[in-house]
């Protein structure tokens, strides 16, 4: 599949997550922790799924797991929790940005060698960010 197809792909996957998030948690029907679990459960059932169709098993070990179960446990409860004040669209933006970065920051940690690409893109989206926060907690109230 063509690049910007994947991209596009991607953009409408997680504006779709922004848009069901603020759905399920508005109403008040159901509350920021359980839909969290919800998510959390559903994701895990998928990825068992996923790792036994295309890897034949499921590879619990590895010193590298505890940090990726907290990292995914801390964003799955922080991205349920600010749904309860945040807009869909906000959400969105905030969590395309702050993917970005952090797979930038990723691929420095692990050496990789970082295209100019990836510099000019990533040097909009911090400060880009840094903007939309001083702009929501300083100028206009965004929450």
């Amino acid at each position: 599949m063509p690049l910007i197809l994947l991209a596009t792909l991607t953009m409408i996957a997680f504006a779709s997550n922004s848009l069901l998030n603020r759905m399920a948690l508005a109403g008040g029907h159901i509350g920021a922790a359980e839909f969290g679990t919800i998510r959390l459960l559903a994701g895990a059932v998928m990825l068992g799924v996923l790792c036994l169709v295309l890897r034949g098993g499921i590879q619990l070990r590895g010193p590298a797991r505890i940090t990726g179960v907290l990292a995914l446990l801390l964003y799955m409860y922080a991205f349920s929790t600010a749904y309860d004040a945040l807009d869909a669209g906000l959400g969105a933006l905030i969590l395309f940005v702050v993917v970005q970065i952090t797979m930038f920051a990723g691929g420095l940690l692990a050496r990789e060698v970082m295209p100019v690409r990836r510099w000019i893109g990533s040097g909009f989206a911090l400060p880009g960010l840094a903007l939309l926060f001083f702009a929501c907690f300083t100028l206009v109230p965004c929450l």
